[in-house]
């Protein structure tokens, strides 16, 4: 192992694994948790206690979980009846808001005075409608402005499959608790790879959702914020669909909303998706350098599968993937977003923040932002509505779109953080092929085929059109039944 996780570090490894020891085998799941609670198995706080049992016994090897609010969510399972549609689930929040608990996007000055947000959010409420309990937050980088997720103020998040190397960002913490079986289920967010990064480098499944989809608000800058989406990371097509069932739908409060689904997405799991025309690409016009091999290998694997499964497969892309910078301009919009977190804090704190205040990548990019006009951000909007219209025509001709998830295995823990070009580097390599949909507004799915011989997990992405998270849905469980995944765990994950 790396020094990342030597002397302390492995110290709580050898801990972590030893209370782990104690703890029950069992199928953990959306599913299956939902499944036990309404046969009479097993009670919402029975599931509630387990989840914190788990958390107090295997977070200390990972650093997942920053903010726990287990006396409250034990209450709160007492009076959820076993008839809700998500019977007393388990959850972990990362920046959907739930009123009155702390807010800090990994901030050291909003926890400094411990600031909590004063409304929930939609997509919050939507879940606890429907019989969801939040356990705390999980693991964020500062101001959710990175593929990695290691701020100063709460550590470094560890990928469960292998402590020294990274667990993704910025939902990273949401990712490690969900691979490591602290909880079935955790909310993410992605407005430029956020929940798919993650997912790929922890092995799980997601779908970065079509543009207003699901509600962002109050939290969130909402309809100001066209690249972003809220959702879940979970270990199978199945958890992920009863999720998304439960928190898509308009918001009154928002200006854009995908299209109605045709019915309900759990029933697009196992549904036949005919026979599919699909293009692939190894390569994006973000960077000049190639993808790593076990990248390249990834996608292989998922086209022969897809192929394999009646689909039509070749070398295909929109061509704005493969000849525009799709990062560089998602990078032009970002400092807007970032520096509208810096402006709720500083209306908080009464004072602009500065060196010493943030993180020095979260700085640079509130200074850009700064320095930037009113026609500088709109001529940025302009351009993402022109990159979206000229890359959705390729859907006319095509129903998906195959990439890796990621251009690179997950990176040592430590690197990406840096300023140095060594980092810039590692940095556009891991993050080059996610943007795209993040511009398009398309929906985009993570899924965990493949696994490098030294065991650490890289997902594919496929992009479908706008709207049709339904067809992900489909292939998704297609792929799952021909390779199911779930079935590989970390190590000391589920014991």
């Amino acid at each position: 192992m790396s020094e990342v996780v030597d002397g302390a570090g492995e110290r709580a490894v050898t801990a972590a694994n030893q209370r782990a020891a104690e703890l029950p085998a069992q199928d953990w799941g959306v599913e299956d948790t939902i499944a036990r609670v309404r046969r009479g198995d097993a009670t919402p706080r029975e599931a509630v206690e387990m989840a914190i049992r788990r958390i107090e016994a295997l977070d200390p090897a990972i650093n997942a979980v920053v903010w726990k609010r287990f006396d409250d969510a034990i209450a709160e399972a007492a009076c959820i009846p076993a008839s809700a549609p998500l019977a007393g689930l388990p959850i972990l929040l990362k920046d959907a808001a739930l009123q009155d608990c702390p807010f800090h996007h990994g901030n050291r000055v909003l926890a400094e005075i411990d600031w909590r947000f004063p409304h929930t959010d939609v997509f919050t409420h939507r879940l606890l409608a429907a019989g969801a309990i939040v356990l705390g937050y999980s693991n964020v980088p500062e101001f959710t402005s990175s593929g990695t997720t290691e701020s100063q103020l709460s550590g470094p998040c560890r990928n469960p499959w292998a402590l020294d190397r990274s667990a993704g960002g910025s939902s990273g913490g949401a990712a490690a608790a969900v691979a490591e079986g602290l909880v079935p289920a955790a909310q993410s967010s992605d407005a430029g790879g956020s929940t798919r990064i993650p997912a790929s480098a922890n092995g799980l499944f997601t779908i970065k959702t079509s543009r207003g989809r699901t509600p962002l608000g109050p939290a969130s800058s909402a309809w100001f914020d066209i690249v972003n989406s809220l959702s879940f990371e979970t270990r199978s097509v199945r958890d992920f669909a009863i999720l998304l069932d439960v928190v898509a739908g308009p918001d009154r409060a928002e200006t854009v909303t995908a299209p109605p689904a045709a019915g309900a997405y759990i029933d697009e799991v196992g549904a036949p998706p005919g026979r599919l025309k699909i293009g692939f690409a190894v390569r994006s016009g973000n960077i000049d350098a190639a993808s790593h091999p076990e990248s390249v290998r990834a996608v292989e694997k998922a086209a022969a599968m897809l192929e394999e499964l009646g689909h039509f497969v070749e070398e295909a892309a929109p061509e704005p993937l493969l000849k525009e910078n799709s990062t560089a301009l998602i990078l032009a919009y970002w400092p807007a977003k970032a520096a509208l977190h810096a402006a709720r804090a500083e209306r908080i704190i009464g004072r602009q923040l500065g060196e010493g205040d943030l993180e020095p990548l979260t700085l640079a990019i509130v200074e850009r932002a700064r320095s930037q006009t009113a026609i500088d951000y709109l001529t940025c909007l302009d351009r993402i509505r022109d990159f979206g219209r000229r890359a959705l025509a390729w859907w006319q001709a095509y129903d998906l779109l195959l990439t890796p998830t990621t251009g690179s295995p997950p990176p040592p823990l430590g690197l990406m953080p840096r300023l140095d070009p060594e980092a810039r580097a590692a940095s556009a390599l891991w993050g080059r092929f996610t943007p795209f949909a993040n511009l398009t507004g398309q929906p985009a799915a993570s899924v965990p085929l493949h696994w490098t011989d030294d065991g650490l997990p890289i997902g594919i992405q496929l992009v479908a059109d706008y709207g049709r998270e339904d067809l992900l849905l489909r292939v998704a469980s297609q792929l799952e039944a021909a390779f199911p995944w779930h079935e590989r765990r970390p190590p000391a994950a589920f014991t």
